[in-house]
């Protein structure tokens, strides 16, 4: 029984959030204006949402939004991959829900907008960019 118990508590160890790593590796080039520069310049881009590019920092999109991703929902699963970081509500905007995330060296400005009613859903977009960068 035991034995059983710790196999599962091993597996859910072993079950990170995909996102993670690519935050965190992000987070870890901030420190370095070089290493950010030169990981700018390559061909990373988190794996958030649909996918990110890069503009003034990484900005991140998708439409047709499952129902369980949020702007709440990918705040918190940001938060939890950068240590100490923080949600605060977003700027008010008419038709925005708006969060930020700032941690790491970073700062995500998330926005979502529509209804499962709209022709393309819900959509969330992310902004990413160091939190010296406002």
């Amino acid at each position: 029984m035991h034995v059983v118990a710790a196999v599962a508590l091993l597996a859910g160890l072993g079950q990170a959030d995909p996102i993670c790593a690519d935050l965190q590796r992000l987070s870890a080039a901030t420190a370095d204006p070089t290493a950010y520069a030169e990981l700018y310049r390559s061909d990373f881009a988190p794996r958030l949402l649909n996918g990110c590019f890069r503009s003034d920092g990484y900005f991140c999109g998708q439409s047709m939004l499952p129902p369980d991703v949020t702007h709440e929902t990918m705040a918190a699963r940001i938060a939890a991959c950068l240590p100490g970081a923080e949600i605060s509500p977003g700027e008010e905007w008419p038709g925005l829900r708006r969060t930020n995330v700032t941690g790491g060296g970073l700062r995500f400005e998330l926005a979502e907008s529509g209804s499962e009613r709209a022709q393309v859903g819900r959509t969330l977009k992310i902004r990413i960019r160091p939190a010296a960068s406002r």
